[in-house]
């Protein structure tokens, strides 16, 4: 392509046949071109594999492995890379056009900056919610509680060199909010570009909501085990966001319990739970 962008863009796949065409013209038509586009096949279905073998673009390279996961696909990708700066890329969802322009222009300008992400949308049914999620990026501190950045973003590829790279024991999820703690503790900072740049299309079967909802307290403790000084170090603002989410979290809580759905279900199902009461009782 030799757009002169110095950057590579990282595509894991794994039966995402549906989508990747979608997300690989989305780099293709970017305003600023990348070097090159790296698609690692994690194990793909025949579908997939059909669609992958049917690109035809000298600037986009497939790459076939067995079934190992996506820290693994994007390591492989990455240190196939000979640009200084690495854009990651999930295979069901897309960049607006300017994206890669303008992120690069910030790397190049700050040095302090090692990540580049923005806010974004959800594309839910093939539709594009009108809620703009603005992650807070920053620096280590930032990320004690919750992952404030976005998994797709551009990254120097030192930063990946300094830490080893993605941690592939980390299948079941939350493997980006590794990475960036593993990163900015370094001392580099996450940059977020306030604009909705970015597309994430939220399926029925997210890796996102399936870690969260059956993973997150053994992902949480492995990475408070593998980050432990800087939690250490942090203590007071970790402490701080802990309590802050607590607080919020009650909250939520009290305004389901006061509203007129959660009052009107509960005077339904008053009979049956008297029933269900008189039926123990009598057992």
């Amino acid at each position: 392509m030799n757009s002169g962008s110095n950057v590579t863009v990282v595509i894991p796949c794994f039966n995402d046949g549906e989508y990747i065409m979608e997300a690989v013209n989305s780099v293709l038509n970017q305003t600023l071109k990348p070097e090159k586009i790296i698609i690692v096949d994690d194990g793909s279905d025949t579908h997939t594999k059909h669609i992958l073998g049917g690109i035809n673009d000298d600037s986009v390279e497939v790459v076939y492995q067995d079934n190992s996961g996506v820290c693994k696909a994007r390591n492989v990708a990455i240190d196939l890379a000979k640009t200084d700066y690495i854009l990651t890329l999930d295979a069901d969802d897309y960049f607006e056009p300017t994206f890669i322009e303008k992120a690069v222009a910030i790397l190049s300008q700050d040095s302090h900056v090692g990540i580049v992400g923005c806010f974004y949308r959800r594309l839910v049914s093939g539709k594009i919610q009108n809620e703009v999620v603005k992650p807070l990026g920053g620096g280590v501190s930032n990320f004690l509680v919750k992952n404030n950045g976005l998994g797709c973003s551009l990254f120097r590829k030192k930063c990946w060199e300094e830490v080893s790279g993605y941690d592939e024991n980390m299948r079941k999820g939350y493997e980006d909010w590794d990475f960036w703690i593993s990163i900015l503790k370094n001392g580099w900072q996450m940059h977020i570009k306030e604009e909705p740049l970015f597309l994430y299309r939220k399926s029925k079967s997210s890796r996102d909501e399936n870690a969260f909802l059956n993973h997150d307290v053994e992902l949480r403790d492995y990475l408070f085990k593998k980050h432990r000084q800087v939690f250490m170090d942090n203590f007071e603002a970790f402490a701080s966001q802990i309590i802050y989410s607590n607080s919020k979290l009650k909250q939520t809580q009290l305004k389901i319990k006061n509203s007129i759905d959660y009052r009107l279900g509960n005077l339904i199902l008053r009979p049956f739970r008297l029933v269900k009461h008189i039926f123990k009782s009598q057992k």
